[in-house]
């Protein structure tokens, strides 16, 4: 089962705005899925928002927030 994992800053993205992520993420994929062969592989695309709290995430090697 295909896996997207994405981490965000707390409260940085409106659940909407998560839903579009998710939307145009598995969408992606899939397209890809289907040019290599793959076939509409579609409805075993997984998508996990995390969101991370101030200082947990880093860029870099710099910690952010």
């Amino acid at each position: 089962m295909p896996t997207i994992r994405v981490t965000v800053p707390k409260n940085a993205w409106t659940k909407g705005e998560k839903a579009d992520i998710v939307t145009t993420l598995t969408d992606g994929l899939n397209t890809v899925a289907g040019q290599s062969g793959k076939g509409d592989i579609k409805q075993y695309i997984n998508v996990h928002i995390e969101e991370t709290s101030e200082g947990g995430y880093a860029m870099g090697g710099t910690v952010v927030g």
